[in-house]
């Protein structure tokens, strides 16, 4: 271990009386001066929060457009399903720049709402890129580079302006050097960028608590993912779910189980959370984020907890197992 590193959490899931799967996770939190509050694992873990970078992705755009509506601002935060109501707003916002669906660089994949999917089956349709996760953030982009001057081709290339932009930001408000911020290729063909685990649960505390010269535009952003949850992700999904029940968190999931949390209030003023679930394994997230809000002084209401199940029951309704989470956190 590094001299900032402790024991990892971990979430363990079991069969009968034996521990049958087990996610380690390292998570770091941070207060409102950018410090670490606590910690378990490597607080200076560098890798990718994927989507959970869609905030700062859509900061170019929310500083260009002062006047752009929250619904469109929180589509460009998203990882959405790809329902009607998603598909709206990103077709707003294509509008904007004079940009159509052919000109989205994320590809295709079938629309995460299942029932949609199943009706586009049904109907015999193929999806386009509009029902991508990452369509909204695509448009955002596109109209980021129409407002700034710069160009639309190329715009998921490491090397254009917006992409040199949104890496600047990240080093900006992760509060570390440029050279610390490594870049990758993501799903959606966008550049992805990792920074160390600490860095990102600063950009978190500052996107619940804004300050300095991006103070405005963070407060749209937060302002757009709180009042529009259903646009960030969808129907039953995590970041829908949560939001709503515990006021003023702001959350932004990203693949390969990455989680980052921004709390405006907690018994400890502001904080910022950041975890990586080490194996990808998504179906730990959400009792991660449970154990560290009920860690961090917040109240597990019924809601709450029904996100995060304690037992396991199988398709007959018998209960076979159960998930616990161990979590010792280290307070600086």
């Amino acid at each position: 271990m590094t001299q900032t590193e402790t024991q990892a959490a971990r979430v363990v899931f079991t069969r009968g009386d034996v521990d049958e799967s087990v996610h380690a996770v390292h998570l770091v939190v941070v207060g409102g001066d950018g410090t670490t509050f606590a910690s378990c694992g490597d607080p200076e873990l560098v890798t990718f929060p994927r989507s959970s970078s869609k905030p700062v992705q859509a900061l170019p755009l929310a500083l260009a457009a002062p006047e752009l509506p929250s619904d469109e601002l929180a589509i460009s935060c998203a990882s959405h399903s790809g329902t009607p109501e998603h598909l709206t707003v990103v077709l707003r916002l294509l509008e904007r720049s004079g940009s159509t669906v052919d000109d989205l660089r994320c590809g295709t994949h079938p629309p995460f709402d299942a029932a949609v999917a199943a009706e586009l089956i049904r109907r015999g349709e193929a999806p386009t890129p509009l029902h991508h996760n990452c369509s909204g953030k695509h448009a955002g982009m596109l109209l980021s580079c129409a407002l700034n001057g710069w160009p639309k081709e190329g715009y998921t290339e490491h090397g254009h302006p917006l992409q040199l932009r949104i890496r600047e930001l990240h080093a900006e408000l992760g509060g570390v050097n440029l050279e610390q911020v490594e870049a990758g290729t993501d799903g959606c063909s966008v550049p992805a960028f990792a920074l160390p685990l600490s860095a990102a649960a600063r950009i978190f505390v500052g996107l619940a608590r804004p300050a300095g010269e991006y103070v405005q535009a963070l407060e749209r952003i937060f302002a757009a993912m709180t009042v529009h949850p259903v646009l960030v992700a969808g129907p039953g999904r995590l970041d829908t779910t949560l939001m709503p029940l515990v006021p003023g968190l702001v959350t932004k999931m990203g693949a390969e189980a990455f989680y980052g949390m921004g709390l405006r209030h907690s018994p400890h003023g502001p904080l910022g959370m950041a975890f990586k679930i080490m194996d990808g394994g998504e179906r730990a997230r959400a009792h991660v984020a449970l154990a560290v809000l009920e860690a961090l002084g917040i109240p597990l209401t019924p809601e709450l907890r029904a996100l995060a199940p304690a037992t396991l029951h199988n398709w007959a309704g018998r209960e076979v197992g159960g998930v616990r989470v161990e979590l010792p956190l280290a307070f600086s």
